[in-house]
């Protein structure tokens, strides 16, 4: 046989070798799980890797309340913050539950990152925290579902954080794999009669992290 055609056989039998491995499977992570004590999505002020304390910002009367989270490494520094209340009329306005709702190395560089949750019972907040180079980056996982509804049916979303909403938004759950982190979710109309309250019908979303939005 020509050297230079045992040459390529010898290549193509590497190559196989190698892509016929098939493809590395996905790490999926579920980013929020229910409390069936409160029928409400379980939200920690503490993990294994972070712990939060509530800080106000500003003068009296118009003050902020962030929850901010320090790692529990030493030096202790803080990680992320994010507002929790806020001062109006001398009332403070602050969510009920809110934390950190699963932590694992989404993106898969080494580092802890973070699902979080806030609500109470007219809205709700669901971001993530991705560790990166400079720090943390967050993304509104909503706003995210909201934009990919708008790209494939052409036309004003659903306000997916109002509670008391037309719909709702449900298995929320982030794939990492060779070819990057994708966020998949299910939008779901809230059945408002007997007829649909057991439809199950729903709208899957699978989203590419070059479309996260903050």
């Amino acid at each position: 046989m020509d050297p230079k055609l045992l040459g390529l056989v010898a290549l193509l039998l590497n190559l196989a070798s190698v892509f016929g491995q098939g493809p590395t499977k996905a790490t999926r992570f579920t980013l929020y799980q229910i409390d069936k004590s409160c029928v409400c999505i379980r939200a920690k002020k503490e993990t294994k890797t972070v712990i939060a304390t509530e800080v106000r910002i500003g003068k009296s009367a118009h003050q902020v309340v962030y929850e901010v989270f320090w790692s529990r490494t030493t030096p202790k520094r803080e990680l992320f913050r994010i507002e929790v209340g806020r001062e109006f009329n001398g009332k403070l306005v602050q969510l009920w539950n809110y934390g950190v709702a699963n932590e694992g190395d989404f993106n898969g560089d080494g580092t802890p990152d973070y699902s979080w949750y806030g609500g109470d019972d007219t809205g709700q907040e669901m971001y993530l925290f991705l560790s990166s180079g400079n720090g943390y980056r967050r993304v509104d996982l909503l706003k995210t579902v909201e934009a990919a509804w708008h790209r494939r049916f052409n036309r004003t979303p659903p306000d997916l954080g109002d509670v008391g909403g037309n719909y709702e938004v449900d298995d929320l759950v982030l794939e990492h794999s060779a070819a990057g982190l994708v966020f998949n979710a299910t939008v779901r109309r809230i059945p408002n009669d007997t007829a649909t309250m057991n439809s199950k019908r729903g709208y899957r979303f699978s989203i590419g992290q070059a479309d996260f939005k903050s």
